[in-house]
């Protein structure tokens, strides 16, 4: 982590003025998990990876996705304490019948119960990449975004928690 900003400054002849290092912003990716959560736009899924792989093929929902939210923030607050590695996901909805079957209800965050190096055994419940960059974005106010080809389908996903959240989509 130290050797981060140095060699940041290597590259750029000492032009960057901060340094975000994402394990220090786990309260606002639970903040927005709970947002959406809130709002109808986030579920927890307990299926197991193949029976949800296999509905999602199906084009047919998850059984987790319509309970009460009520229900899906207790669900929350069991992945932050209770719940085990692999047990459950947190779920960003889309359209169950997306031509692309990886845009159908993708991953926002998931329970890792390793030890992280900087954290330590302080968070358990950890936001994969297409969740935590929206986040990131949004708090430093991210107005355009250099993406390479590779990428476009993780584009699409952010777009639905720009629009969940009434954020503007960067350029």
């Amino acid at each position: 982590y130290e050797l981060i900003p140095e060699d940041a400054n290597w590259l750029t002849k000492n032009g960057i003025a901060e340094v975000v290092v994402q394990s220090d912003n786990m309260k606002k990716y639970y903040y927005y998990a709970e947002k959406l959560i809130g709002t109808g736009k986030a579920y927890v899924c307990t299926c197991s990876a193949e029976k949800f792989k296999s509905l999602i093929e199906d084009q047919k929902a998850c059984p987790c996705r319509e309970l009460p939210r009520e229900e899906q923030l207790e669900r929350w607050q069991k992945m932050l304490a209770q719940y085990k590695e692999g047990d459950a996901v947190l779920r960003i909805k889309t359209e169950i019948n997306n031509k692309n079957p990886a845009m159908r209800d993708w991953p926002a965050m998931r329970i890792k119960e390793a030890s992280h190096p900087k954290k330590g055994n302080e968070y358990r419940v950890w936001p994969l990449m297409n969740f935590s960059v929206v986040v990131d974005d949004i708090e430093s106010g991210m107005t355009h975004i250099i993406r390479g080809k590779d990428h476009a389908d993780n584009a699409k996903r952010q777009e639905y928690v720009y629009k969940y959240l009434n954020k503007p989509v960067p350029e």
